[in-house]
């Protein structure tokens, strides 16, 4: 039990991390190119929880991480000076991703198949489905839902190419990855990767 704790927290944190910091850079250049962040950083995260999933065993350690990485985000309400909004619509999409991945990881391994193309494009489809549902509500109370009102291109680029690419570049690191069972991290770097990310993400 206390494997699976440190294990989780520390692929958590480091996606936390990279959602602080790439994911930051990222949104500056989706300015110019619309749906960069969502093309690159869901495949990332996968790599994370698929760690993760391998070392644990449990699909449910997959939902697991992403609320560690929720969680780091969700850190700036305590210091203010950001509109809550901006804060919990990104860590809401982090746990639906986790909750994606663990759908589909569940299934997989209910049919004995490893994950193909077809699943990795199913996973960016059922999160980002249950995102454009949230933000369809939120459009409802005029709060800020772009991916609903700014018409249906903008949401079938979300929902159907990001999706594609996405599982482009998840089946590319399949193909490459070796299934193996991580070494345990230490206690200290664990809990040092989540000092640093919670300080990246105040920082960023």
């Amino acid at each position: 039990m206390k494997h699976q704790v440190t294990t989780i927290l520390f692929w958590g944190a480091l996606w936390g991390i990279m959602e602080s910091t790439l994911g930051y850079v990222l949104h500056i250049f989706s300015i110019a190119l619309p749906g960069l962040p969502g093309m690159l950083m869901f495949p990332i995260a996968f790599i994370f929880m698929h760690r993760v999933y391998d070392s644990t065993g449990n699909p449910a350690s997959v939902v697991q991480i992403a609320i560690v990485a929720a969680l780091i985000k969700l850190t700036d309400l305590f210091f203010g000076g950001l509109i809550p909004i901006y804060v919990i619509n990104p860590a809401l999409s982090l746990l639906m991703e986790g909750m994606a991945v663990a759908i589909v990881i569940h299934f997989v391994n209910r049919r004995k198949v490893s994950i193909q193309f077809s699943h990795g494009f199913t996973m960016g489809l059922i999160w980002r489905a249950m995102f454009l549902g949230y933000m369809l509500v939120l459009s409802r109370f005029d709060l800020p839902a772009g991916l609903v009102t700014n018409g249906w291109s903008v949401a079938l680029r979300f929902l159907i190419w990001e999706s594609f690419l996405n599982a482009f570049l998840i089946k590319g690191y399949l193909s490459l990855s070796v299934k193996e069972k991580a070494k345990e991290p230490s206690t200290a770097l664990t809990w040092g990767l989540v000092f640093v990310a919670v300080l990246l993400q105040r920082l960023f």
